[in-house]
């Protein structure tokens, strides 16, 4: 992967870190949570067309091959973190648990559902869905196609309930596939080639509007809040980003924030879980000592999880 691509993966997680860090009086990051999944969504699309792209079109990509590496890939974590969940929580099998551990629980809108178990598992659930799609996504990019996608999402956009905006706008695979798509449409653009202008005051600027976006989030309308909002931001940030020209850039390619993007999987599928026990277990410590708390803990878990289960697996694929 593109490494500025690679460390802007770490800053995003932790804005979804934040996310659900609501404890004694600082609220969630709200904002940061929409757009990072945005982010990574977009991310995935265009990561996935550049690696397997030039394969597609050459008629050499096999699918089954690319499906078990994504299993492999992300299975064994979701798997780790639901046994996980069971242990702590001493829950019971129920039909939400049993669509959790298919990953199919994004596809029912209840929120026990959804977002069941370890609840930020229904990002697989949806990712998962749009990797099926992959291959016929990407030969499927064109003026026509385009128009669809953005039509259809544009009429579930407008038809959904406001009482819906989670279940059917945030988390539906059906509806998240069009941030997939959007990161190929983006991967086809990056490969034909382009200058950025001033790239050390684009990127800055890019900065900019992304923490303006992210303040002006809570008066949005919900249902522009989830992906509409971040796309205008998200779009040229990773086409600026992906030429790694500008000063943000240099700093996302040094070595400790490429270390830190390298635990950006476990980091995400375990840290709800690990900040719930620790405000469950200290609810009274300060704020400040929390957060450093909770980080320090994430990334120790991350790290253990990355070096001695996710690595030695990455080998046997």
């Amino acid at each position: 992967m593109i490494e500025t691509l690679q460390s802007l993966r770490f800053v995003f997680v932790m804005m979804i870190f934040m996310s659900h860090f609501a404890y004694q009086d600082i609220q969630a990051f709200e904002a940061g949570g929409d757009c990072g999944v945005a982010f990574f969504f977009i991310l995935s699309g265009f990561v996935l067309s550049l690696r397997y792209g030039g394969q597609i079109r050459e008629g050499s990509f096999q699918y089954g091959r690319f499906l078990k590496r994504r299993f492999w890939k992300l299975y064994p974590l979701h798997l780790l973190c639901l046994v996980f969940f069971f242990v702590v929580s001493k829950a019971i099998l129920d039909w939400p648990v049993l669509l959790n551990a298919l990953l199919l629980q994004a596809w029912v809108p209840e929120p026990d559902y959804y977002f069941s178990c370890n609840s930020v598992s229904w990002f697989l659930s949806s990712l998962f869905f749009c990797y099926l799609l992959f291959p016929l996504a990407y030969r499927r990019v064109s003026k026509w196609w385009v128009f669809l996608v953005l039509v259809t999402y544009l009429t579930i956009l407008f038809l959904t309930p406001y009482d819906q905006v989670n279940a059917i706008l945030y988390v539906n695979p059906l509806v998240r596939f069009a941030d997939f798509y959007l990161g190929i449409l983006l991967c086809r653009l990056y490969e034909r080639g382009y200058d950025i202008p001033s790239p050390k005051w684009m990127e800055l600027l890019l900065v900019v509007l992304l923490i303006a976006a992210l303040v002006v989030y809570p008066s949005m309308d919900a249902k522009l809040r989830n992906a509409p909002l971040y796309w205008l931001v998200l779009v040229p940030l990773i086409l600026v980003f992906a030429k790694g020209q500008g000063f943000v850039s240099s700093w996302l390619q040094k070595k400790p924030m490429l270390l830190l993007a390298s635990l950006t999987m476990p980091l995400f599928m375990t840290h709800q879980m690990l900040i719930g026990i620790l405000f469950h277990r200290f609810p009274d410590i300060p704020v400040v000592v929390m957060l450093f708390l909770s980080v320090f803990t994430v990334l120790v878990v991350s790290w253990i999880i990355d070096r001695f289960i996710l690595r030695p697996l990455g080998r046997l694929i």
